[in-house]
């Protein structure tokens, strides 16, 4: 059995990663703006303190995952799950939720102000 990835503090801005398995990686601190995380499996990984701010994670599992202070401002979290993910402190404003992922999302800690843009987002506007 492989270990996970260690992708902590690299510059992963950009790229596309859809789909890929990356189940218990080390992204802390990393740089993963506009990246394309849809229906990635980041399971179990430790996404703190890391940018996700305008990347696509819809239908991504980041359960169990800690995102404790990330950037996830302008997002598409849309049908991602957020069962367990440590959001304490996590920036989603304007971060496009469903309704239960802004409830979970809210219950985990995260900061959902200052929403906006189209569809749904994490103010519900």
């Amino acid at each position: 059995m492989s270990n996970p990835p260690d992708l902590a503090k690299k510059d992963l801005s950009h790229v596309n990663l859809a789909t890929a398995n990356l189940a218990g990686a080390d992204l802390h601190a990393a740089s993963l703006r506009d990246a394309n995380l849809k229906e990635t499996n980041l399971e179990g990984a430790d996404l703190t303190a890391a940018d996700l701010s305008h990347a696509n994670l819809a239908g991504a599992s980041l359960r169990n995952a800690s995102a404790a202070h990330a950037n996830m401002a302008d997002a598409d979290l849309r049908d991602a799950d957020l069962e367990g993910t440590n959001l304490r402190g996590t920036r989603m404003a304007g971060a496009k939720l469903g309704d239960a992922q802004r409830a979970a999302a809210a219950a985990a800690g995260a900061d959902l102000a200052e929403g906006g843009g189209d569809g749904e987002t994490a103010s519900g506007s």
